[in-house]
């Protein structure tokens, strides 16, 4: 992954971001209110949570703080992944690294591969799952806040992304990351959702309307999106609306690049085109039972999907590099600002109907807007 800006850039824009984010802190109860073994908890707590000391001392705090639920040295939980190809698919590769070094901070998670995601959610909520991998629209309904990462065009690259999951990432998000008994334990990059045409005629989003388009049934934002491009959704599971797309049912589709690749449709008729610009970030999301991820496990969890954020990013560009050229088309500059103009409001409908997470749209523009001051939304008269 290549990161445009500086890393001190990055770290500075981190901290403003984090600084807009705090709320008023909830009282806490004195030190003095505590028993020494309380005192000795929270110093655990405390000292597991800080980013600021060296690994292996947070590592040792976990250990002690939770020895209790460890069996052989090991909190043991069970690790449910969706990946379209199962087993052998991208995602899954990627986890079988991530079990492994959880092991390094005493966590064995214990991977099960799902091509399903309809029955992982459902094993997530039954509690089969202890923790599961998902799709970034399926986690919007356990955690708005991480959820409205996918918001379209709120975070338009890699970049922007990288910067927001630096926010998660940060101990001071925690209260934003749990609730309704699940907490959000890391989010990774699965690429760009675009939206793919298979017939002459549909060459550009001004072309979408009255036309049967293929969305996957989860996403909000994209069967939102394609409403403001008066185009008529038809919402399906993920695999089934880029099937439905590859054989040639519908003739417009919205999705994650990757699920069109996975589902062969790069090999898909003559006149089939991807519109060169990204609609929205695609991520996956590891969404945990509060209950079996208490806060300092899920900290150090986030931490560590941060830092395998770039072999996330070059997993999916492996995939992407496998799609022919000729596939992609060009996007014109008018129709990009029309495309810019509807998916601003695709989000502010979903923020009024309570989908999208309003903190987490105004760090998204302050993202942008430090990135790109020139864009039109950040310039005084957009105010």
């Amino acid at each position: 992954m290549q990161i445009r800006h500086s890393a001190l850039f990055l770290r500075s824009l981190c901290s403003a971001l984090i600084a807009v984010a705090l709320l008023p802190a909830s009282g806490q109860v004195q030190a003095e209110q505590l028993s020494e073994a309380e005192r000795h908890q929270q110093r655990l707590s405390t000292t597991a949570m800080s980013q600021t000391l060296p690994l292996q001392k947070r590592i040792r705090a976990l250990r002690e703080l939770y020895a209790d639920e460890m069996e052989n040295g090991r909190i043991v939980r069970t690790f449910c992944v969706w990946d379209m190809l199962g087993r052998s698919g991208p995602v899954f590769s990627t986890v079988e690294d991530q079990a492994l070094r959880s092991l390094h901070y005493g966590l064995e998670l214990q991977p099960v591969a799902y091509q399903d995601e309809e029955r992982l959610v459902a094993d997530l909520r039954s509690g089969a799952c202890d923790a599961a991998l998902m799709s970034g629209s399926q986690a919007l309904a356990f955690n708005r806040f991480a959820g409205t990462l996918e918001a379209p065009g709120s975070v338009p690259d890699k970049d922007h992304l990288y910067t927001l999951i630096q926010v998660i990432a940060s101990p001071e998000m925690t209260e934003h990351l749990q609730g309704g008994g699940y907490i959000v334990l890391g989010v990774a990059s699965l690429g760009e959702h675009y939206a793919i045409s298979n017939q002459k005629t549909l060459r550009g989003y001004s072309t979408f309307a009255g036309q049967s388009l293929a969305v996957p049934a989860s996403d909000p934002s994209l069967r939102q999106l394609a409403r403001a491009l008066q185009a008529q959704p038809e919402p399906q599971s993920q695999m089934a609306a880029v099937q439905s797309f590859s054989s040639q049912q519908t003739p417009l589709l919205m999705a994650p690049l990757v699920a069109f690749y996975a589902a062969g449709a790069g090999q898909a008729g003559n006149e089939t085109r991807i519109l060169n610009y990204p609609l929205s970030q695609s991520t996956i999301q590891m969404i945990g039972r509060e209950a079996r991820f208490p806060p300092e496990l899920a900290q150090i969890i986030r931490e560590d999907f941060l830092l395998k954020f770039p072999h996330y990013v070059r997993r999916v560009e492996q995939e992407r590099s496998n799609i022919a050229a000729g596939l992609w088309l060009d996007v014109s500059e008018r129709e990009i600002a029309v495309l810019e103009n509807r998916m601003q409001a695709s989000r502010q409908a979903l923020r009024g109907q309570g989908v999208y997470d309003p903190l987490m749209l105004r760090l998204a523009h302050k993202v942008r807007c430090r990135m790109n001051p020139d864009r039109s939304e950040c310039l005084p008269a957009a105010h």
